[in-house]
């Protein structure tokens, strides 16, 4: 919690694995990591950045659960199995990892499936049934829209490809299909990251909810009128979040665009985990106050309840998630414990000592 009260949800926090041996050996497979990395690097200040040998290495549950609960005042993560087949010969967030958060840490996570459609539908289905039945408390479903080697992609309004996904997404009793956009996985094409296919498949299927991950880092315009236009569509901000260190400003008209025109109930806080550290961006974040021009250019303001909105309730009550019962969950648990006799400790501290370099 930060400010004393103000529940904080992580709505995406990923223990990546980047490790050499699980890239593939295609010139798009070798740029993901070194893409990811140099957003790490060049957008946190050097004091809040760990070494290349570390990052691109095989992050553990173990240090991405340290790094959110003992150092950072964020509440609950939600953990995305990311099946991303052209790039890696394993998943970059494994099945395996969302297994161990659910074991070892259910009162912390909140857990989505991945499926990759371009393996076939039946195979695609068949693993979403596997993952649930292993995790019968996962809430989403994580979806990648191309794939690489050779170079394909989908639209969110297929009815051959899409649908059957979300068809068997409902069934199993999945309430959110989260689909990543506007920022592409290395060289590839961009046509595949534009968000102008959410839009009917929010509207076919009305009993889903639609989060545009990495919303506002490109099609700002398009993204703010889908969550204006369709209830059922959410701004996911993970990746935006690090604007704040990077280009305040550029945030700012972001967050603006989508005040203005979605209002304040459609905008989740993330900020992919280690990709940036949680506690500063949440810090930058409750101190954030829209310039003035852009208050008076759109007409809204960046109040407290909109910042506690953004930071928690919003995904709780998509998700249908009681807050105060979460809360208590949590309130007694090691990370809590920890926290409260010695305080947060130090940013990367528990990765960096994991990996024998502090």
């Amino acid at each position: 919690m930060i400010d004393n009260d103000v529940f904080v949800i992580n709505a995406i926090a990923h223990a990546y694995d980047f490790s050499a041996a699980n890239i593939r050996r295609n010139r798009v497979g070798r740029a993901l990591p070194e893409l990811v990395y140099g957003i790490h690097r060049t957008w946190n200040p050097p004091e809040l950045q760990v070494p290349r040998e570390v990052f691109l290495s095989d992050q553990t549950m173990e240090m991405l659960s340290a790094t959110q609960f003992l150092e950072s005042q964020v509440d609950l993560a939600v953990s995305h199995h990311i099946d991303l087949d052209g790039w890696t010969f394993d998943s970059i967030v494994s099945h395996a990892k969302n297994c161990e958060a659910a074991r070892r840490w259910p009162q912390r996570y909140l857990l989505y499936v991945g499926a990759a459609p371009f393996r076939g539908i039946d195979v695609a289905i068949k693993d979403m049934e596997r993952q649930v039945a292993d995790l019968p408390e996962a809430v989403g479903l994580k979806l990648y829209p191309d794939s690489v080697a050779p170079i394909r992609s989908w639209r969110m309004d297929d009815p051959e490809v899409a649908y059957p996904l979300y068809e068997s997404a409902r069934d199993l009793g999945l309430k959110v299909i989260a689909i990543h956009k506007a920022l592409p996985n290395g060289p590839v094409p961009m046509n595949p990251y534009r968000v102008d296919d959410v839009d009917r498949a929010a509207y076919d299927f009305p009993d889903l909810n639609f989060e545009i991950v990495h919303a506002g880092m490109a099609f700002v315009d398009e993204t703010a009128q889908a969550i204006a236009r369709f209830p059922n569509v959410y701004a996911n901000l993970e990746t935006t979040s690090l604007l704040l260190n990077k280009a305040p400003r550029i945030f700012g008209e972001v967050l603006a665009q989508f005040l203005y025109w979605g209002g304040a109930q459609k905008i989740f806080w993330a900020d992919g985990g280690v990709l940036g550290h949680s506690q500063s961006l949440l810090e930058k974040f409750w101190a954030f106050e829209l310039p003035a021009d852009l208050e008076d250019k759109y007409q809204v303001s960046l109040t407290r309840e909109i910042k506690a909105d953004i930071l928690g309730r919003n995904y709780a009550a998509m998700i249908g998630l009681d807050i105060a019962a979460a809360r208590a969950r949590i309130e007694t648990d090691e990370f809590s414990v920890a926290v409260r006799e010695n305080g947060l400790q130090a940013p990367y501290s528990n990765w960096l000592r994991e990996a024998g370099v502090a």
